[in-house]
C-alpha cells in the first residue's frame, strides 16, 4: 500500500504540469465543446493505458534501450504536435471563433475528438519514457502481481478525471471568450505552446 500511495503522489504531482495532452484536449473543447474535449481526454487516458500496461510487461522498456525506437516514435510525436499546433495558428491567423458556431457545420465526433486525445499520447514518447522510468522504482520481488495492475488503472483514472475537468473549465471560458481578439490570443497561444512542444520533443536525447 505504500508503494502504491507513493507512486499516486509522484504521478499527481506529474500531471499538474501541462503536457501536450492538456493542450489538445484545451483546444478541442474550446472548439467543439465539453462533450468532444471529454472523449479527447478519454483518449488520452487510453493512451496512458496503453503505455502503462506495456511498461508494466517491460516492453516499452526498449524505447529506453533502442535509439532507432526512440527517434522514429519521437519525430512521429513531433510532427503531429506541430500539425495540430499549426492548425490552431491558423484558426489565430484567420480570426476564427473559439466554440464552433452549430450552423457553420458538423461538430468533431466522438470518435475523431477520441482519436485526437489517443494520437497525442501514443505519439508522446516521453510519455512512454515516464512509465517505464517511473513504474519500476516502486516495485520490489516481494510486490504483489496486482500492484502495477492498480497502479496503472489508478493513474489512467486520474489523467482522465484531470483532463475531462480542463475540458469542461475550457468550455466554461469559450462562452465568455467570444470576441475576435480572445479567440485570436487563446488559438495563438495554444497553437504556439503545441508547436514549441513538438520541437522540444524532436531534439530531445535518447538516454
Amino acid at each position: 500500500m505504500h508503494a502504491f500511495l507513493s507512486f499516486l503522489a509522484v504521478g499527481g504531482l506529474l500531471l499538474i504540469v501541462p503536457g501536450p495532452d492538456t493542450f489538445v484536449v484545451l483546444r478541442t473543447a474550446l472548439t467543439d465543446g465539453p462533450r468532444a474535449g471529454t472523449w479527447a481526454a478519454a483518449g488520452s487516458a487510453t493512451g496512458n493505458l496503453v503505455w502503462g500496461m506495456t511498461s508494466a510487461l517491460g516492453v516499452a522498456a526498449l524505447l529506453a534501450a533502442s535509439a532507432a525506437a526512440f527517434a522514429t516514435l519521437k519525430l512521429a510525436g513531433a510532427a503531429y504536435l506541430v500539425v495540430l499546433g499549426a492548425q490552431a495558428l491558423r484558426a489565430a491567423l484567420r480570426g476564427e471563433p473559439l466554440a464552433r458556431d452549430p450552423a457553420a457545420g458538423v461538430a468533431l465526433s466522438r470518435a475523431a475528438a477520441f482519436r485526437r486525445g489517443l494520437a497525442s499520447d501514443l505519439l508522446n514518447v516521453k510519455a512512454g519514457l515516464f512509465w517505464t522510468a517511473l513504474v519500476p522504482q516502486f516495485l520490489s520481488t516481494d510486490s504483489s502481481a496486482l500492484l502495477p495492475v492498480a497502479m496503472v488503472t489508478a493513474m489512467v483514472g486520474l489523467v482522465f478525471a484531470w483532463l475531462t475537468g480542463y475540458a469542461h473549465l475550457a468550455a466554461r471560458l469559450s462562452g465568455t471568450l467570444k470576441s475576435r481578439r480572445a479567440a485570436r490570443a487563446v488559438n495563438g497561444g495554444v497553437g504556439a505552446v503545441l508547436v514549441a512542444l513538438g520541437g522540444a520533443l524532436a531534439v530531445a536525447r535518447h538516454g
